[in-house]
């Protein structure tokens, strides 16, 4: 911003892009291969006794008197029940309950009419879609950095997609979460107000900077400037709404966030030229939607469902051009919208899931333009997040 809007539009671009050389390709994972049980069995699953509420087991029924007729103390004292299946909660409930920020600009946002749009929010219309039928079908429920993955866990919320960043530990061991792909790159760097004159990180020693309380941001700070032998006094908050509204009313000297989300609060101010957005960036912020662990069937849902859209663009299906697919010769965008079927099987829902997809959102450079790109107030180019056929790093898995 030290040039104006444009400028930094222009640099952060330009920065994401040289990123994607040290990100180097970033792919969805997949998870490690388990024992055949009853979460990640053949599909569809077997029928499960009700559980006592979302996503927590069943305890085994008794009547009275059991232990005494003839049932051995063994066999009274089982494990309950495997949880019941998301995919199986969704579909009795015809709702997604979406986890989102709900106060990040271009990712999730709601107006006063309670509308919501936003990157994030095309992604659980399009899990939707995808197991209901309708994109219209979703719940988005408000979630924070501190409460996100036990609003997870507990079962209030089907899936996470909260520009959360995927890391070893958040998706490693007894979480309970699992990150299902990566949709997003982006990076973390810090913001000032120009009248500091203030240019560098390295000129922020001792400084107070704002952050949202249990980020990655939040770590990522302390440890970049213990690094360099300094040190800042983080001012911390729960959410990134108050984050930016301490920031603008001068009670730090910096404020932090991934680069994506802190340039377009900026610009949402309405007093851009008062700030500067400082050159470095100092992490990789790489985001994805989150699921329950031990649920294998939605987990690939969820993968699949962002790769149907990056498939999608990279073959040039788009929501306007759909039908005149209807004929194609090409077996991959037969196989994407269920002309040659077997996928939407694999997946336990029916071969159209994709089709509806691409129809009722669209692909994944329509939502990245959408809210993002050149038909956004922000006009970023796609950096890192272009498809890997155009210098970026979002490669579409193979849907066969």
């Amino acid at each position: 911003m030290a040039n104006g809007v444009g400028d930094m539009n222009t640099r952060f671009s330009a920065v994401l892009v040289a990123a994607s050389v040290a990100l180097s390709f970033v792919l969805p994972s997949t998870a490690p291969a388990q024992p055949a049980t009853p979460q990640n069995s053949a599909r569809p699953p077997a029928a499960q006794p009700p559980a006592t509420s979302p996503g927590q087991p069943a305890l085994p029924r008794q009547t009275p008197g059991q232990l005494g007729a003839g049932v051995s103390p063994a066999a009274a004292t089982q494990a309950p029940a495997a949880p019941e299946h998301t995919l199986a909660i969704v579909r009795r409930r015809g709702q997604v309950l979406c986890g989102v920020n709900g106060e990040l600009p271009g990712f999730s946002v709601v107006d006063k009419q309670g509308r919501w749009s936003g990157f994030d929010v095309d992604f659980c219309r399009s899990i939707a879609a995808a197991t209901l039928n309708d994109a219209s079908k979703v719940k988005f429920v408000p979630a924070t950095a501190t409460n996100r993955f036990e609003l997870l866990k507990s079962g209030q919320i089907d899936l996470l997609v909260r520009n959360t960043t995927i890391t070893l530990r958040r998706s490693t061991g007894d979480t309970g979460v699992r990150y299902a792909a990566v949709t997003f790159i982006d990076g973390q760097s810090f913001a000032v107000p120009k009248r500091l004159g203030i240019d560098a990180l390295v000129k922020l020693d001792k400084a107070r900077i704002c952050v949202t309380r249990d980020t990655t941001y939040q770590q990522n700070t302390l440890e970049w400037f213990a690094g360099m032998g300094m040190s800042v006094r983080l001012v911390l908050f729960d959410k990134t709404e108050a984050t930016f509204e301490a920031f603008v009313s001068g009670a730090c000297e910096a404020i932090t966030q991934q680069s994506t989300g802190l340039v377009t609060a900026i610009l949402g101010t309405g007093k851009a030229d008062d700030y500067l957005v400082l050159p470095e960036i100092i992490s990789k912020e790489p985001h994805g939607p989150y699921v329950r662990a031990n649920d294998n069937d939605w987990i690939d849902i969820v993968r699949w469902t962002h790769n149907a859209r990056l498939e999608a663009e990279e073959i040039g299906i788009t929501s306007q051009n759909l039908e005149s697919f209807r004929n194609t010769r090409s077996l991959a965008a037969r196989r994407l919208l269920g002309i040659d079927t077997g996928n939407g099987k694999a997946l336990g829902l029916d071969e159209q899931w994709a089709y509806r997809i691409i129809a009722q959102v669209g692909n994944y450079g329509e939502s990245y333009e959408r809210h993002f790109g050149a038909e956004s107030p922000l006009k970023y180019a796609r950096g890192v997040n272009a498809l890997w056929t155009r210098g970026g790093v979002m490669y579409p898995l193979p849907m066969r």
